[in-house]
This record gives structure tokens, sequence and C-alpha cells, in this order.
């Protein structure tokens, strides 16, 4: 039990840890990693049973994807290349999930070399998150502020459906204000 008290110890620092992408271009109040990662396990979860997939390693993954983020924080793009982020990142999981033996570091690892189409699926979830998160974020902030986080490439189709019916949605509650 201690080791994974350690663990969670780390983790609970996602909870503190502001998403520092939203802090650059003036979000007062950022979400926590914590709350992007519970919902890229939530979308993941709905989206991998539509499409059959493993949601239980999904789900893993999903709530592992951002851990070493408890030890190197928050990077954005313009902080490094994705390489250098990726071996920080690496070491970093590979220290907290030692904690608890090898099964976690390496459903991290699958995600991160986008070993399978559960870690390819959720490549693409984190990026609807956010894709999202800057929706919401329109409304208060304005959508001109938040447009390179609208511009990322999703391939996976039933993704991008739920984009145009995030956005129907969207725009049918704004016209009810």
């Amino acid at each position: 039990m201690e080791e994974i008290a350690k663990f969670l110890k780390e983790a609970y620092k996602l909870k503190e840890i502001k998403r520092k992408g939203w802090i650059r271009i003036g979000i007062d109040e950022a979400e926590s990693v914590a709350s992007h990662s519970y919902m890229v396990a939530l979308i993941a979860m709905l989206i991998g049973d539509k499409l059959n997939l493993n949601v239980e390693k999904l789900i893993k993954m999903a709530l592992l994807h951002d851990i070493g983020e408890a030890i190197i924080g928050d990077i954005t793009p313009y902080e490094m290349s994705k390489e250098e982020k990726l071996k920080k990142e690496k070491e970093a999981v590979r220290e907290l999930c030692s904690m608890l033996g090898n099964e976690y570091y390496e459903i991290w690892l699958e995600f991160a070399y986008r070993k399978s189409n559960e870690a390819k699926l959720l490549q693409e979830i984190d990026k609807i998150d956010m894709i999202l998160q800057a929706k919401e974020y329109g409304k208060k902030y304005g959508m001109e502020k938040l447009k390179e986080f609208l511009e990322n490439e999703i391939e996976i189709e039933m993704l991008k459906e739920l984009i145009s019916s995030f956005n129907k949605i969207n725009d049918s509650s704004n016209n009810k204000i």
C-alpha cells in the first residue's frame, strides 16, 4: 500500500498544475492537468465503447497520459521540442511507475509511441479535449484568442462528428440565453 500512497501523493500534484497553454494566452482560471485528464478519460470511455475498443486500456491510458507532468510540470511546444519533452516525460513516468510495477509504464509507452488503435485514438482524444475546452473558454474570452487551439487536424471521423455535434449544441445554447 505504501507504493500506491507514494504514487498518489505525486499524482495529486496534477490537481494544482494549471495547463500552461491556457495561461500563456491569458485564461485566468485555466484548467488543471487533472481536469484535462478526467475529460480525456471520459471522452475515451464514451468513444471507445462506440468503436468497440478496449475501454479499460483506454481509461488507464487516459489517466496516465500526462502523469509525468506531476514531476516535470506542463510543458508547451513553445518551451522545448517534442523530442526533448518526450525524453523528460518518459523519465518522469518511468520514475513514477516504478513504484507500482511495469504495467502502467508499458501502457504509457504504448500511448506515447502510438503502438495500438487505443493509443492512436487517445492521441486524437487528447487534441479533441483541447479543442472542446477552447470552445468553452471562447464563450468567455472570445474565439479569436483561442484560434491556435482550434487548428488541430483530427483524423478519426467519429471525433470530427463529435466536434460538429458539440458546435451545434454550443450554438443552440448560445441562442437560448
